[in-house]
């Protein structure tokens, strides 16, 4: 497989497919998020796999996902159950792709575990057992430190795992090979990456503020506001799991991505 180098402007058109293919087929993408939500919800609430099992079914979600997109860009009907392509991609890429759930997991605590270094453990028992942060964590700003620290060492961890789902899934690759083929891909893409991340920040922080401020301006309720601003958040959202196969087929190309598990 070519390891693909784009220019940074590439990481803007990413964004603009996502927008693209989400206004093809807008309730069928948000059908399909409504079902992960809901499914990964129900699951969650199950003691002890429930714990996990939100960040050991990401890379599942990640490779559904991606076919989703493929398919909204080849005009495919999208149902939910795209979200089962790892399951139905062979048993060998079920076998690597349970591998990737379970590194992620483990790479996400590990990244947790960092964050605890700075703020006692708080921000990991929020996120995995829901408890409430001590106020003495907020007041002294240990937690935004240990927020920071975990967001740092996040990133190579998902430059890692970004692209090793379609990898494992669509070209055998074993998962250690693939997550090392990701990170190269993505470090060797750093800039179009990094416009891609700046992009879709911008985009969520300034959408849903400014339409919640003209409605409040206009004398709509806080409440209200907030109700108006759901829609354009959701449909963000929506655009930018729909932009995550622009990457991959940038980088790795449509040609390779013809034996893909329909």
């Amino acid at each position: 497989m070519q390891l693909r180098t784009v220019s940074a402007r590439e990481g803007l058109l990413w964004v603009q497919s996502g927008f693209r293919r989400l206004a093809l087929q807008p309730w069928a993408a948000l059908l399909m998020i409504v079902a992960y939500i809901v499914v990964t919800g129900f699951v969650s609430a199950l003691p002890i796999i429930g714990l996990v099992f939100p960040l050991f079914v990401v890379q599942f979600g990640t490779l559904g996902f991606m076919q989703a997109s493929r398919q909204v860009a080849q005009k495919q009907p999208l149902w939910p159950t795209v979200l089962l392509t790892g399951f139905r991609s062979g048993p060998q890429a079920l076998r690597s792709m349970v591998m990737l759930g379970v590194l992620y997991t483990l790479a996400v605590i590990l990244v947790l575990g960092v964050g605890s270094l700075f703020d006692g453990g708080a921000m990991l028992r929020l996120l995995l057992l829901g408890d409430k942060p001590p106020a003495s964590a907020i007041a002294d700003g240990s937690l935004r430190l240990g927020a920071i620290a975990a967001t740092l060492a996040y990133i190579p961890v998902s430059l890692a795992f970004w692209l090793a789902p379609p990898l494992v899934a669509w070209h055998a690759m074993p998962p250690i090979k693939a997550l090392f083929f990701s990170f190269v891909l993505c470090v060797r893409n750093i800039k179009a990456f990094a416009l891609y991340a700046v992009q879709w920040l911008l985009l969520f922080l300034s959408l849903p503020t400014l339409i919640m401020l003209v409605a409040s301006l206009l004398g709509a309720s806080e409440t209200l506001a907030a109700m108006l601003s759901m829609p354009v958040a959701i449909a963000i959202f929506l655009a930018y799991i729909l932009s995550f196969y622009s990457s991959y087929e940038s980088l790795v190309g449509e040609t390779q991505a013809s034996t893909l598990a329909q």
